[in-house]
């Protein structure tokens, strides 16, 4: 499903990772934290090792079968407790890309400007937030330095109860639309400093988790109203309520994934 595919590309998008010492890698916080995602879909098998200092992230290594430049390794950077920046490198050692995130004075997520130095391309996410709870994200690409050209496409989220239920996709009318639910466990990066905070951005990028909870369906919904896919998604839980397996149950997808914590 075109939908599930996309996840190895850019699940390592939203792992967060800042540079670490050896020391780092014996800290043993009381929260629970995610140390393994196992990855499988249509055969292809990708793997992604967590390290951290506190509950801030501070490495994620990821090997990726069967795909150009699959292995590498993320480093990401923090103001305080927030994210601010991440940097992913090759098997080289090489910058790849950079991210930067901003926030303005209420701690709210307002820019992310990614730059991949491979294609000398680069992408600007600017969100609004509205008075009814909603929040509008308009694009700009362009080059790593500058980008200015306006995105055909305009996203707009609706929230419920903390959680993106809806996705309107706009060009210069409604495109479509997208119908969201979720269980009630714990995101697995629940307890990571600074996640929470750039987690809109993440929903963006990826969609297998929500806000706080994780991804159960999806509909997506064309502009005569009729729903052209569904993806549907079932879990097995921990007894601390996170979740260890997630995995798609349509007849044409085989996407799963399994999660392992600290404790």
């Amino acid at each position: 499903m075109k939908t599930t595919l996309r996840y190895f590309a850019i699940f390592a998008v939203m792992l967060w990772s800042m540079t670490s010492c050896s020391s780092d890698e014996n800290t043993k916080p009381s929260a629970i934290l995610l140390k393994k995602m196992t990855a499988v879909s249509f055969g292809t098998h990708a793997e992604y090792t967590f390290s951290y200092k506190g509950t801030k992230l501070t490495k994620v290594a990821y090997k990726v079968d069967n795909q150009t430049n699959g292995n590498g390794y993320m480093k990401y950077f923090y103001t305080g407790d927030f994210i601010t920046e991440i940097k992913a490198y090759n098997n080289s050692n090489q910058n790849t890309t950079k991210t930067v995130f901003s926030y303005n004075t209420s701690n709210r997520l307002i820019q992310v400007v990614k730059v991949d130095y491979t294609r000398d391309y680069g992408f600007k996410s600017v969100y609004q937030y509205n008075a009814d709870g909603s929040v509008v994200m308009t694009g700009y690409s362009g080059d790593v330095t500058t980008q200015n050209t306006l995105s055909d496409i305009t996203e707009k989220y609706y929230f419920q109860n903390g959680e993106i239920v809806t996705k309107e996709l706009y060009g210069t009318t409604l495109q479509s639309t997208l119908i969201f639910t979720y269980d009630s466990a714990h995101h697995p990066l629940k307890n990571v400093t600074g996640a929470k905070a750039i987690r809109i951005y993440d929903f963006i990028t990826d969609g297998l988790f929500g806000m706080e909870h994780n991804l159960m369906t999806q509909n997506y919904i064309d502009t005569n109203g009729n729903i052209e896919n569904t993806m549907t998604m079932e879990g097995s839980y921990n007894q601390d309520n996170y979740p260890t397996t997630i995995y798609s149950v349509d007849a044409l997808d085989t996407t799963s994934y399994t999660f392992q914590y600290n404790k």
